[in-house]
């Protein structure tokens, strides 16, 4: 099954990509799974992992708009056409 990841802000910076990546999972991949998949690239596992291994508390995933932690948080199950959000926190003024 197809789903597709979009990065902002710095995030977006770090992969290079202004549009969504498309990654291949298995049928009932959850959001770890395909997290694992993203630490494949060293640069976005830093900015997005914590020292104990745990998801930064300023990213905010997004899965098809909804925000993971109000469904089934790392274990949400992705179907096929699943659209991915990833921000990080942004600050300013």
């Amino acid at each position: 099954m197809k789903v597709s990841v979009k990065f902002f802000a710095q995030l977006r910076d770090l992969t290079g990509k202004k549009t969504a990546i498309e990654f291949d999972l298995d049928e009932g991949a959850t959001i770890s799974l395909l997290l694992e998949e993203l630490y494949l690239d060293s640069k976005i596992k830093k900015h997005m992992i914590d020292e104990n291994h745990q998801i930064n508390s300023d990213i905010t995933i997004l899965l098809n708009g909804r925000e993971i932690k109000f469904l089934e948080g790392m274990d949400t199950i992705l179907n096929s056409g699943d659209e991915i959000s990833i921000f990080p926190l942004v600050v300013g003024g």
